[in-house]
């Protein structure tokens, strides 16, 4: 896969939403109309960030393009995405919304049964506000964007980023945010969408291994050059315009799902930065993923290449 070599030693610029997440893991079975039990953890999130921080604990240069408040939730994002490494300098402080935050409710054996997001702040990353961080963008050797950014400041980002031939990878982060972008989903360089997404993305359903390659392959013969389409318990596949093919899950017990898709997009994105082919990438992304998922915490702190390989799928 190329990628901007021009531009290697400089950092990837990731932009989006950072979040506060809560995340409410219940202890039985759900009781309509009144309290449930459960263990809740509080943890700092945000698809952009949560990529920006796998690749700052991965060791590649980062930079975070994002939008908070500046109350107590906006500053412990900030500091936390500080200290794991990301260049934080680029992040927005306005207070006309509070600082975004997601909300995920899961089964007790860790599954994911619906989550709810408030990212209204991260409509003032506008088109001007991209413009203005022109030099960033052109000096990168990847940008990643996550579908919480305005269609038309994405827009002006692609075009910054054409221009300057750096590539862009796009995370889509849910159904309603991908659907928005699958008019010019064929002007990104690599896309990550779970079933669902891959649905919204390339119009295809989703329900098994065979229908995710028809959806990645729709999605290369757009103009993608690589689509991943995660799968949960089936694994993942993946296709560019020359190859296909599908990666198993690695068994695990689930503790929780909150930011495993974020580690294989961020790890795959690592690994072909290093010239690392798309195979053995995305058993990379499997691997992180699977370390994620078991992990309570949305970006494992422990996360290397090394524990990555540990564990690679052959």
């Amino acid at each position: 896969m190329q990628t901007n070599h021009d531009n290697s030693g400089e950092p990837v610029v990731v932009v989006g939403a950072a979040c506060l997440d809560i995340k409410c893991r219940l202890r039985g079975d759900v009781i309509a109309s009144t309290s449930n039990s459960a263990d809740v953890r509080i943890s700092v999130g945000g698809c952009a960030r949560n990529v920006a921080e796998n690749l700052a604990r991965l060791g590649y240069p980062t930079t975070l393009v994002t939008v908070v408040c500046d109350d107590d939730f906006g500053q412990a994002i900030v500091q936390q995405t500080a200290r794991a490494g990301v260049n934080t300098d680029h992040i927005i402080r306005v207070c006309t919304h509070h600082s975004p935050a997601y909300v995920a409710l899961l089964s007790p054996e860790g599954q994911l049964i619906t989550g709810v997001d408030d990212t209204e702040a991260v409509k003032a990353l506008t088109p001007e506000v991209i413009t203005e961080h022109r030099a960033l963008f052109q000096n990168a050797p990847m940008v990643v964007i996550d579908a919480n950014v305005p269609v038309e400041s994405a827009k002006t980002l692609l075009d910054i980023c054409t221009a300057a031939d750096v590539p862009v990878v796009l995370d889509p982060v849910a159904y309603e945010p991908a659907l928005r972008y699958r008019p010019f989903v064929g002007s990104f360089f690599m896309v990550a969408p779970n079933a669902i997404e891959a649905e919204a993305l390339s119009g295809v359903q989703v329900t098994d291994i065979a229908q995710a390659i028809t959806a990645a392959r729709r999605l290369t013969a757009e103009g993608v050059r690589v689509a991943i389409v995660t799968l949960a318990e089936q694994g993942l596949v993946y296709a560019t315009p020359s190859s296909s093919g599908h990666i198993p899950a690695i068994n695990v017990e689930i503790v929780d799902p909150t930011g495993a898709g974020d580690a294989l997009t961020a790890t795959v994105v690592y690994a072909l930065l290093h010239d690392i082919p798309i195979d053995e990438a995305v058993r990379l992304g499997v691997s992180a993923a699977t370390l994620t998922l078991g992990s309570p915490d949305t970006v494992r702190q422990d996360l290397t290449l090394e524990i990555l390989y540990a564990q690679l799928v052959i």
